[in-house]
């Protein structure tokens, strides 16, 4: 069974706050009591549940993208698909797709997440699940605001990368 994507936590976001003061305080429009935790990334504090915070990203959370931000990168050049496909006869196809080789093809939104993408990429046309065309090699970014996940198009199926220059590829331009 593979890997699936990970579910994000509220740990490590900086608007995670929990209240350390002996005296009840009202704060950032709520009354905050000694070791409460807030949520500050909205206008209002907004208080989690007392294990709420040791799971998941609840559905309110407000960096939270709905729908989700979808973008596909192809190679910028010939030349980089070029490369690449060297790169990756020569490595016995474990060669892994390089930023500044990709440019950005596509941007829309779609109302699959990464882990629905994930559990149905195998089993429907890329077409019938974004709308768009996915060419061999091509990248697949899903963006819920609060973790992106990117899907490399193999010739086995989809493989999910651990990292990928987003940024670079969007601010290259597509060569003709």
């Amino acid at each position: 069974m593979r890997d699936k994507p990970p579910k994000p936590t509220c740990i490590s976001c900086p608007h995670n706050y929990t209240y350390h003061e002996f005296t009840p305080m009202r704060k950032m429009g709520v009354m905050m009591h000694l070791g409460d935790q807030f949520c500050t990334g909205g206008k209002k504090a907004r208080r989690f549940k007392r294990a709420g915070v040791r799971h998941y990203t609840p559905d309110w959370c407000p960096k939270r993208k709905n729908p989700c931000e979808l973008r596909v990168y192809t190679f910028k050049s010939t030349e980089d698909w070029l490369m690449h496909r060297m790169l990756n006869r020569d490595l016995s196809g474990k060669a892994s797709p390089a930023g500044y080789r990709y440019a950005l093809a596509h941007e829309l939104h779609t109302k699959l997440t990464a882990r629905d993408f994930w559990d149905r990429c195998d089993l429907e046309s890329s077409v019938d699940l974004l709308s768009v065309e996915v060419g061999l090699h091509d990248i697949v970014e899903i963006d819920d605001g609060l973790n992106p996940v990117f899907f490399h198009k193999t010739e086995t199926g989809y493989q999910m990368l651990s990292c990928f220059d987003a940024e670079t590829a969007r601010r290259n331009k597509k060569e003709d």
